[in-house]
């Protein structure tokens, strides 16, 4: 029997997990990558020593006994050295107030107690709902499937009444008001997000299920590309798709940027969704549901902006995270902010020189508004000077001398994802409502009309790196059975 090909676009999570399932079901997968490098938007940039991680926040699936950990297994992610924080975050304000968001269950129950005793009502039974979900990790689902719900039945209300409150709307609940600006802001200082999420998230940090892969990013991506290439599959980099070939309903592979034409039995796509269905395959396939999904523009880029210090400073006594509130709002590029939400890199010693560490801060931008500015380089350029010293400036205050300690900076924009990774201007559908649901069970993306062809990956609904990763498995298994 003649072996298969599958041509896989792009080696973010969600290909290189395709790549990896090919292989292992004795396909003869290709994977074709635009970037020097694996990893997509699961990435990391050195400069001057000093490692700037873009991605992972943290690591579902890092407990042996987890779904997610076999998975990372298959994919040559796991075991690896993981590192766990002592705090989720902590948030502080000028006047020495402070929340933090201890990892032991038992530290953090003590310390709210302690520090707001009058908002024990609201507290308790959020103290409950974090001890009931360690044993419940929502993003397994992303592996498990539906049934994965089963074991999950008798907490199912708890999940509904959770999930229907984001952070801000339970934060108003409290009577302290530092607690009612600060509790908002303890998820990735997302305050639209809802509790269910950051409940799940710190209940699996508590049972060391969540950690920080030591080395970053691009080190993790990298492991599954080793994976891929041990198996015997091939990534090209530096080689961009231009289009997917489709003769009836199928298609037979792809044409690269250079014009060659690369037959394939099956394609997968882990580019960017909007990129694959209006620009790789022309639209034609594209339905009136999936083209609602694509019907608005979002110019709004969450986490948009990375500015990354390496800093001469030891941080291994700081927070894992910080937020840090302002007594007045300032500007930051585009935005006008109120607290600035930092990561400290202290915690793993391997992303900077001995004694020295990282702080990025990550800001909330409008594309529109940093495409306009790259119409003029110098404008470009010095729009990111002048963010780099206005962060100064409202941090010095939190660390003192800081200025003089910053040996190099880098700020990347929303144009700088898009030129690195493809991934642009985000789209939603008319209602703007998110897909929970799609997110948590990440099943791969089909097209009505178009056999052995599957898109991933975060902007095809992933629910984060778990979610692109079981995504790009499940797309292979399901053309190993067609």
């Amino acid at each position: 029997m003649t072996q298969r090909t599958v041509a896989i676009i792009g080696a973010g999570i969600g290909g290189l997990a395709a790549g990896v399932a090919a292989q292992r079901l004795g396909m003869n997968a290709h994977i074709f990558e635009m970037h020097s490098v694996p990893g997509g938007l699961c990435t990391a940039w050195t400069r001057r020593g000093y490692t700037f991680d873009g991605s992972i926040h943290h690591l579902a699936g890092c407990h042996p006994q987890s779904p997610l950990y076999r998975m990372w297994e298959e994919l040559g992610a796991m075991p690896r050295d993981v590192l766990f924080p002592d705090d989720l975050v902590q948030v502080e304000s000028p006047d020495a107030r402070k929340l933090t968001v201890h990892t032991d269950l038992d530290r953090f129950e003590d310390h709210l107690l302690s520090s707001f005793p009058a908002d024990q009502p609201r507290i308790a039974p959020y103290l409950r709902a974090l001890r009931a979900m360690r044993r419940h990790d929502l993003l397994a689902l992303t592996v498990t499937g539906p049934t994965g719900l089963l074991p999950k039945l008798p907490i199912l209300p708890r999940i509904v009444r959770w999930g229907r409150v984001n952070m801000e709307q339970y934060a108003q609940r409290f009577c302290d008001p530092f607690l009612r600006r600060a509790f908002p802001t303890i998820q990735y200082d997302w305050p639209e997000i809802p509790v269910l999420i950051h409940l799940n998230l710190l209940a699996q940090c508590t049972i060391r299920n969540y950690g920080f892969p030591t080395g970053g990013s691009l080190a993790f991506a990298q492991s599954i590309a080793r994976r891929f290439t041990d198996l015997g599959g091939t990534i090209h980099y530096g080689t961009a798709v231009e289009q997917i070939l489709v003769h009836g309903n199928r298609t037979t592979g792809i044409r690269l940027a250079d014009g060659q034409e690369v037959a394939a039995d099956a394609v997968v796509s882990n580019a960017f969704s909007h990129t694959t269905l209006f620009r790789l395959l022309g639209k034609q396939f594209v339905d009136s549901k999936t083209l609602a999904k694509h019907a608005v523009p979002v110019d709004t880029m969450t986490m948009g902006i990375h500015v990354s210090l390496g800093v001469d400073r030891d941080l291994a006594e700081e927070p894992h995270a910080l937020v840090w509130l302002l007594d007045e709002p300032i500007r930051l590029a585009d935005q006008t902010v109120d607290r600035i939400s930092i990561e400290l890199f202290g915690f793993d010693r391997s992303l900077a020189p001995l004694g020295k560490g990282v702080i990025k801060v990550l800001l909330n931008t409008s594309y529109a508004y940093w495409a306009d500015l790259a119409r003029d380089s110098s404008r470009y350029r010095e729009a990111k000077e002048q963010l780099v010293e206005a962060l100064l400036t409202a941090l010095e205050p939190r660390f003192p001398g800081l200025r003089a300690q910053v040996e190099v900076s880098d700020v990347a924009t929303p144009l700088t994802t898009e030129r690195f990774t493809g991934n642009g201007l985000g789209y939603t559908s008319e209602s703007g409502q998110p897909e929970m649901a799609a997110m948590m069970f990440s099943a791969p993306k089909r097209l009505p009309g178009l056999d052995n062809f599957f898109y991933v990956g975060q902007s095809a609904g992933g629910g984060g790196i778990p979610g692109c990763a079981s995504m790009g498995r499940r797309a292979v298994r399901k053309l190993a059975k067609a």
